[in-house]
């Protein structure tokens, strides 16, 4: 089967992709979550000559507030909602193109060539809404109410505790993830070993894996370190993130939606390309938000976000463009301001 014969002769939808191992995996993390029903209806309603639109939906927990203490005047009890805030959200309008030498000889082996397809599309999205992730948790290091340090001093234990100590009661919780550049990583481990700064911080083990040996199943150890900060939580190393800058990232930190388009799987035939050699040219193409769940996007001044179509990761690394919506309690990011070098 062809790559033509895979995209033109199925009905894809824009939600296949999220079916992939890839993407699963990205959702189960639990870094990135739904954005609801109120931001998947605004999302479909947006038509294809306005792709480029910053919406406005309530996807943002406010303060915390007590409850009603209802009387017995009504027999029906009304139900509790939770408190929402609007917040205003930079969409994504991307596509992605390849070559049909890519895919084609693996296709010609492949005993689900839908699957195939789809699973190598959704890699992509995958990678793309994690370094967008890490691009706009990296630049958010401006936002003086969820960051702790200016970059002067090296990290410490007292950093991470000041951090939790910006959260009030809810920094006692485990924390997913904390998003570093090789960099940081490598020179906070290189001081740790020169005594500079307490070994505690950031530790190395070694996991177990499974693995088939003589059709045996049985687990070894791995070869490949895993970091932890303060020995629970795990190290994500994404050089999309600053030098310099740790931002600790929580579970529902992300909200993601998309909207169902026409034709999320392209193919394009040029015949007269390579001076009439011809090319052939399959891609991807998806309208979603990936939002910091607790702010809300103000983009940089004198830029027309209305004629842009996403932000590039340099622009998300480049802060400037969230503000906190929420107590700085509830956030689900904070960041840590380190010393390199």
């Amino acid at each position: 089967m062809t790559i033509q014969e895979v995209i033109q002769n199925n009905n894809w939808t824009s939600i296949a992709f999220e079916k992939s191992t890839a993407v699963n995996r990205l959702f189960n993390s639990g870094i990135l979550g739904r954005a609801g029903e109120q931001a998947q209806k605004i999302l479909d309603a947006i038509d294809y000559d306005n792709v480029q639109s910053v919406i406005t939906v309530g996807i943002v927990n406010s303060e915390f507030e007590e409850q009603n203490l209802g009387d017995a005047t009504d027999n029906e009890a009304g139900a509790i909602e939770p408190t929402f805030g609007e917040v205003n959200v930079k969409t994504f309008y991307g596509n992605k193109w390849w070559k049909v030498r890519t895919i084609q000889r693996d296709l010609l082996n492949a005993s689900k060539p839908i699957t195939l397809v789809g699973e190598k599309v959704g890699a992509y999205w995958a990678e793309q809404l994690n370094k967008i992730i890490s691009a706009t948790v990296s630049g958010m290091a401006d936002i003086t109410g969820i960051t702790i340090g200016d970059g002067t001093a090296n990290l410490s234990r007292q950093m991470v505790i000041d951090a939790r100590k910006l959260k009030k009661d809810m920094g006692v919780g485990k924390l997913a993830n904390a998003y570093m550049s090789s960099t940081t990583l490598f020179d906070i481990l290189g001081k740790q070993e020169a005594g500079t700064i307490t070994s505690e911080v950031i530790s190395e083990t070694y996991g177990m894996v499974e693995i088939v040996e003589n059709g045996v199943r049985k687990m070894v150890q791995s070869d490949t370190p895993e970091y932890k900060l303060m020995g629970v939580t795990k190290i994500v190393v994404d050089d999309t993130m600053k030098d310099g800058v740790i931002s600790l990232v929580e579970d529902g930190a992300f909200a993601f939606e998309q909207k169902n388009i026409k034709k999320p799987l392209m193919y394009n035939h040029n015949p007269k390309a390579g001076n009439g050699a011809g090319s052939e040219e399959w891609g991807t193409k998806a309208l979603y938000i990936c939002h910091p769940v607790g702010f809300s996007f103000k983009g940089v001044l004198g830029t027309d976000y209305a004629n842009k179509s996403g932000l590039t990761l340099a622009e998300l690394q480049g802060g400037g463009l969230y503000e906190l919506k929420t107590d700085p309690k509830l956030a689900k990011i904070t960041n840590l301001k380190v010393k390199i070098g």
